[in-house]
């Protein structure tokens, strides 16, 4: 990325220097300790000393670390002359932290909340979010407040240049933002777009422009203290947690000089499988970070395992990220021993693995829309799920499982990069804009395999599928065929007529497939040009997430052979290995994944204790030429590798957690 801007800086010839890129550009494992300090707190830095903290790091040897400054409740652990400082600081932690980490040579980040601030809301409450019934958030900042100008980056440019900081990761961001209908949003709504009728519900009219408009209102506030900082330290990279992430799709516009986010304490793994794969397609340094602790029903807290957090972070590791994992101190500021051990034992398993997957491309494979515009119209204010990201992680989980790799696009990326993706899925994507569909259209005729889903494919792609709608026949439930069975999928499912399609699989009223047909297709395949095109005309991906049914993914996997796609590359064996091709210069490095676990888990069995070996399996590669070196690494298992008529044949004997078929 640095390299291509200097070229063209260099071809630009008076143009300005470019900037040295930040520390997240290369810096690939970290650590994060964070207290969010409190008002009852007593004893803040009592136990950090230089000597204890060094110690306990050194263990590690982190690239980087992010420490406590400002969580949730909105004390600073810090003695700060601008915001409200715990009265428990007992000894300044962060300025023990400074000087061990620039001892060491690494980056010294901080842990800081935004938009949630208990303590700010305590002070001034006119700086409050205001719900629709008129009520004050005791948590959450409106953002239209001074809360932002008059204490967010005062403190942030307080403590930065205080501590000579290296770096600021906002908590409390877009997930924690709800749209606020104080009076001065009300009135800069009205003065943005003209509309003076406000809406309060999802089905009043407006709704949509007031939830952009509210959308609009964050990222000017992320942008004010990006903006603020950049300008005190130019140095110092600002990243606002979650910010661009899958649960916020739209081009970049705020000029954040990285990518982050943390996962679910105890399924890391599961969100890390998309957060990654789209991450990883933005053009920003990115690092996800894991949890080292997890709890079930109402016990306390716990440490993970050494398997448990490589697992997780492996699955970024396979993508081309940086990781760093959430420990948390005592309050007295001490670091468990024990912990920073297993916090070492996970560093050894990536450092091993550093040179095979980090800083890595993609090698194009399957390109998975993530439109913003259906996200956006589906989603939970402003920024959280709801059911929005079914679609598009049950279409990532079903092609993962069937053995193919698979990238995660937004409409912009989509469609500067379609022509380089032998396949592109659409997984129930509704009301997407003229010009993406258009754009699918010719990728299609010009070549490209193209799989559609939904009820909304009649309506939508009806041309392009080579289909219509049967009117006024739609089935709530419905049963495909798949492994000489069949499986139930909710709808709507949409009758259809062809119109130059031929039918793939029929759609089924009961369990018997062959005597209960409904007279329409589940799936229909069209040649287009010099392309194909396989519809399903009912949300096989959205089932697919919410149940995971063996034969639903056969289903799927049939489907996706349908296309007869030459150029992917494809895994046959356990379905729990995920595949991901990646390229670094003249080396191909396909990356699997072992998801599986020994014994089980359930909702009051949370831990992996051992991840088991996944046995043999076999991978089919496209290349022009025969590869003069194959090898597995950095674990070394069996491997047998052949290569004719175009493709190489790769037989690995076993998977541990993760590994690498490096291909020279």
């Amino acid at each position: 990325m640095f390299l291509v801007a200097l070229i063209a800086l260099a071809a630009a010839g008076d143009a300005a220097p470019v900037a040295a890129p930040k520390w997240p550009e290369h810096a690939f494992f970290g650590l994060h300790y964070d207290l969010h300090p409190g008002a009852g707190d007593t004893e803040l830095g009592r136990e950090t000393t230089y000597e204890h903290i060094r110690e306990q790091l050194e263990k590690v040897k982190p690239d980087f670390v992010q420490y406590d400054c400002k969580g949730h409740p909105g004390y600073s652990g810090y003695p700060t002359e601008v915001g409200s400082p715990s009265p428990g600081i007992v000894n300044d932690a962060l300025r023990v932290w400074r000087d061990v980490t620039r001892d060491m040579g690494i980056p010294l980040s901080i842990h800081f909340s935004g938009v949630w601030d208990t303590r700010a809301i305590e002070l001034h409450p006119e700086w409050a979010r205001i719900a629709a019934d008129g009520k004050s958030n005791p948590n959450n900042t409106d953002p239209l407040s001074d809360y932002t100008t008059a204490l967010m980056i005062p403190q942030l440019v307080e403590v930065v240049t205080k501590y000579d900081l290296d770096g600021v990761w906002i908590d409390g961001e877009n997930w924690a933002s709800q749209p606020s209908w104080s009076e001065r949003c009300i009135a800069e709504f009205t003065k943005r777009t003209g509309i003076t009728a406000i809406p309060r519900k999802a089905d009043d009219p407006h709704w949509f422009e007031w939830l952009a408009f509210q959308r609009d209102l964050f990222t000017e506030h992320v942008a004010k203290y990006t903006q603020a900082l950049h300008e005190a330290k130019p140095d110092v990279a600002v990243c606002s947690n979650w910010m661009y992430s899958v649960r916020q799709p739209e081009p970049i516009t705020v000029p954040v000089d990285y990518l982050s986010g943390d996962f679910d304490p105890s399924f890391g793994a599961e969100r890390a499988c998309a957060e990654s794969r789209f991450l990883a397609s933005r053009g920003l340094p990115w690092n996800l970070m894991a949890w080292a602790f997890l709890r079930t029903g109402d016990q306390n807290w716990t440490l993970k395992t050494v398997p448990h957090l490589s697992q997780e972070i492996a699955v970024s590791l396979a993508q081309g990220g940086a990781v760093f994992i959430y420990n948390a101190p005592q309050r007295s500021g001490r670091l468990t021993a024990w912990h920073q051990d297993i916090l070492a034992g996970v560093a050894d398993f990536c450092r091993k693995r550093q040179g095979y997957c980090f800083e890595t491309e993609t090698l194009p494979q399957i390109a998975l829309l993530h439109s913003e515009s259906f996200y956006y119209r589906n989603n939970a204010p402003l920024f959280n799920f709801a059911s929005a990201n079914e679609p598009m992680e049950g279409a990532l989980h079903a092609l993962l499982e069937n053995g193919y790799s698979v990238d995660i696009l937004n409409e912009e990326i989509l469609l500067a990069r379609m022509q380089e993706y032998p396949l592109v899925v659409v997984a129930e994507q509704e009301g997407l804009s003229d010009g993406m569909k258009s754009a699918l259209a010719e990728y299609a005729r010009k070549g490209g395999r193209l799989v559609l889903s939904g009820a909304n494919v009649s309506k939508d792609f009806a041309e392009l599928a080579g289909i219509s709608a049967v009117e006024g026949q739609t089935h709530p439930s419905a049963y495909v065929p798949a492994d000489n069975g069949c499986v139930t999928v909710s709808g709507p499912w949409q009758a259809v007529a062809l119109n130059g399609a031929e039918a793939l699989a029929p759609l089924l009223g009961q369990q018997e497939p062959e005597l209960n047909q409904l007279g329409t297709p589940a799936a229909t395949r069209m040649k287009v040009g010099d392309g194909v095109v396989v519809a399903v005309h009912g949300p096989a991906f959205r089932a697919y997430h919410q149940g995971h049914y063996p034969r639903l993914r056969q289903f799927i996997g049939d489907c996706v052979s349908a296309l007869d796609s030459p150029r992917l590359c494809k895994l046959d064996g356990p379905w729990w290995i995920e595949m991901s091709a990646r390229k670094r210069e003249d080396k191909t490095l396909i990356q699997f994944v072992n998801r599986s676990a020994s014994g089980y888990t359930a909702p009051n069995r949370h831990m992996v204790e051992h991840v088991p070996d996944a046995g043999p399996f076999t991978v089919t590669l496209p290349l022009d030429k025969k590869p003069t070196r194959c090898y597995m690494a950095p674990d070394e298992s069996g491997l047998e590798w052949s290569y004719a008529d175009g493709l190489l044949k790769a037989k690995i004997s076993g998977l541990a957690i993760h590994n690498v078929l490096v291909v020279e």
